[in-house]
């Protein structure tokens, strides 16, 4: 058997690979993605042709959701500008925030209308875009751009969660929308900080219940179990062999089956036959030479742990003066002669019904048969 060195390394590298996926889909980020070709949503759970569009801006988790519990998924909005007003009306250079409020982890999009007029129907902010944990977020600052168009925007947002679109119509696409105005007039260029919210700490079960029904995690878990399985049988087999007792050289079963078993010689005229029986019925048969037994001989009535605490010449049966005796061969687990270990004894005398026993796996029944020929 090899060693399990190699195995367990392999079992560490697997759950430390495991654990590193499951971090980092916790970790926050922003990248934009490729723009999408209309306002159609698929649905997220089946979609594979677009790919995921996050906000342009950096997002953040401020706190818990300010939402009762539900089993339906719930969504509220709110822009929230950088003037001292910190209302809807932009203008100039003037920065904005988008706050929402979200009751479960679930896809979030973000399409946003320019006004009436103008070249394209908008765009989307963010597509697809699949929100790992409730609470409040923010995204943003949004800055407009140097075409930014003037008028009414409406950012409409769609919440899809527990197989469900908010708030809570399985047949239907709910949307919340959020309306607010730019100008291009000089407005408030000195960008004030925005209005300071304190995060509130999320509770340790609502952050371990985010943690289990994250998808990645459901996906993740049956291999880090099978990993721990098989590291803890590998510690108990390995604790096992090194409390074991001394165990002869082991050899591969096909070596093992393939040793000739002795040779059954007819006894000569007036002299003493045996046979050996083993537990499952088979014998042994013994000519009056005798002969040595070891492992090939009780290979069919053993299991591989077992015959490896078997020596390849356990014990040897010789007759003299048609006498039956018994000599243990230097066998590395003893021989045991109806109760009484024979080894370095020498050579000792058999009688018929003894049972021998080969260092404690198996016993064999000594039987003594006299034939005249």
């Amino acid at each position: 058997m090899s060693r399990p060195g190699p195995i367990l390394s392999f079992a560490l590298a697997l759950l430390l690979a495991c654990l590193g996926a499951v971090a980092v889909t916790h970790v926050c980020a922003y990248a934009m993605g490729a723009p999408t070709e209309n306002s159609t949503i698929p649905d997220p759970t089946t979609d594979t042709l677009h790919q995921e569009i996050e906000p342009p801006v950096p997002f953040k988790l401020l706190g818990e959701t300010a939402q009762p519990p539900s089993t339906s998924p719930g969504l509220t909005a709110n822009l929230r500008g950088t003037s001292a007003t910190g209302g809807r009306d932009i203008s100039g250079a003037e920065q904005w925030y988008l706050d929402i409020d979200i009751n479960a982890p679930g896809w979030l999009y973000i399409y946003e209308y320019y006004p009436q007029g103008s070249e394209s129907q908008g765009n989307w902010i963010a597509y697809k875009w699949q929100l790992p944990d409730p609470g409040q977020w923010r995204l943003g600052p949004f800055r407009p751009g140097e075409d930014e168009p003037e008028g009414q925007h409406i950012y409409r947002l769609r919440f899809y969660a527990n197989g469900q679109w908010a708030p809570g119509d399985s047949g239907a696409q709910n949307s919340t929308l959020v309306y607010w105005n730019y100008d291009k007039g000089a407005g408030d260029t000195a960008q004030p900080n925005p209005v300071p919210v304190t995060p509130q700490p999320a509770s340790a079960g609502d952050r371990l219940l985010s943690f289990l029904i994250n998808p990645v995690t459901l996906l993740v878990a049956p291999s880090v179990i099978v990993v721990i399985v098989l590291m803890g049988w590998f510690a108990r087999r390995s604790l096992r062999e090194r409390r074991s007792p001394q165990k002869a050289e082991r050899q591969p079963l096909v070596e093992l089956l393939e040793q000739p078993s002795l040779p059954s010689r007819p006894p000569a005229h007036g002299a003493r036959a045996a046979t050996l029986e083993l537990p499952n019925g088979l014998e042994i048969r013994l000519g009056v030479e005798g002969g040595e037994i070891g492992r090939a001989q009780v290979a069919r009535s053993l299991g591989l742990d077992e015959l490896g605490a078997i020596s390849r010449q356990h014990f040897r049966i010789s007759f003299e003066d048609g006498r039956p005796y018994i000599e243990d061969i230097g066998s590395a687990n003893g021989t045991m002669v109806s109760g009484r270990n024979i080894r370095g004894e020498g050579s000792l005398e058999l009688h018929d019904g003894d049972v021998i026993e080969m260092a404690g796996k198996v016993s064999l029944k000594f039987k003594a048969d006299l034939q005249s020929i």
